[in-house]
């Protein structure tokens, strides 16, 4: 009885020193780093996403989303853009990429990430370069 008391311990201690050897990724966390991407194209309306996630510690610390026109503009930055898209569906492109950006940080995954309310293509298309950024990251 007290041999395998024995064997037992020395089992379930040696399962408790390799559980520390794993890596984040085993454990569902990120590797640590910068990851980008970006849309190919350009869209219908002269814009493509593009996305930078940084990962500290296993874990998604920052997310910065924007889109750019063919000029290098920023649509978070293009002021009349703001005000029109305001005035349509209550939202400016700055405030849809700040809950997004958020929601990840929070929820670190992109397919938990809601949509925003009148950025329904801007969320769908953070979310797919979000994962397409973090797919390196595992």
């Amino acid at each position: 009885m007290k041999r395998i008391l024995t064997v037992a311990l020395v089992g379930l201690l040696a399962l408790f020193v390799m559980s520390g050897c794993s890596s984040k990724t085993a454990s569902g966390g990120y590797k640590d780093g910068t990851y980008t991407a970006e849309q190919p194209d350009f869209d219908e309306h002269g814009w493509k996403g593009q996305i930078e996630v940084t990962v500290k510690d296993g874990k998604i610390a920052s997310v910065t989303y924007n889109e750019v026109n063919k000029d290098g503009q920023l649509k978070r930055d293009d002021q009349q853009y703001a005000e029109n898209m305001k005035a349509k569906v209550n939202i400016t492109p700055k405030e849809a990429y700040e809950k997004l950006e958020q929601q990840l940080v929070e929820k670190q995954d992109p397919t938990k990430v809601d949509t925003v309310t009148g950025a329904t293509h801007t969320s769908e298309t953070f979310k797919q370069l979000a994962t397409e950024a973090l797919k390196n990251a595992k």
